[in-house]
């Protein structure tokens, strides 16, 4: 029964596979960075929540350097430039409302409610 299962989940995981794929072709580069960000912070989620080491050890500095040169040429951009203007203004609406608190931090670094 439990190979039956496995290959369920892996028929399952394969069409989700295909499907991201699909939608990744579609996107311009800019967007492929996003989400390849995004799942990196899923994994991380995923990984600190289990225990398992966080870092990639696989990832050398030429990667990270690259890496860090594709955020660079992102922020670079004008679309990037207002969409921060936004969030910054959209924030300081919120502090001046009154919706925001402060950041309180456990010892270990974690957000914790404040």
């Amino acid at each position: 029964m439990g190979d039956a299962m496995e290959m369920q989940t892996d028929l399952q995981t394969m069409a989700y596979e295909q499907r991201l794929i699909k939608i990744v072709r579609k996107l311009p580069p800019e967007r492929v960075l996003e989400v390849i960000d995004f799942a990196r912070f899923l994994e991380f989620q995923t990984t600190s929540a289990h225990g398992e080491p966080v870092l990639d050890e696989d990832e050398g500095d030429e990667e990270i350097a690259l890496e860090n040169a594709r955020w660079d040429a992102l922020l670079a951009t004008d679309e990037s430039q207002r969409m921060l203007e936004k969030m910054a203004d959209e924030a300081w609406a919120e502090i001046q409302a009154g919706h925001a608190r402060p950041m309180a931090f456990a010892e270990d670094g974690e957000i914790v409610p404040g």
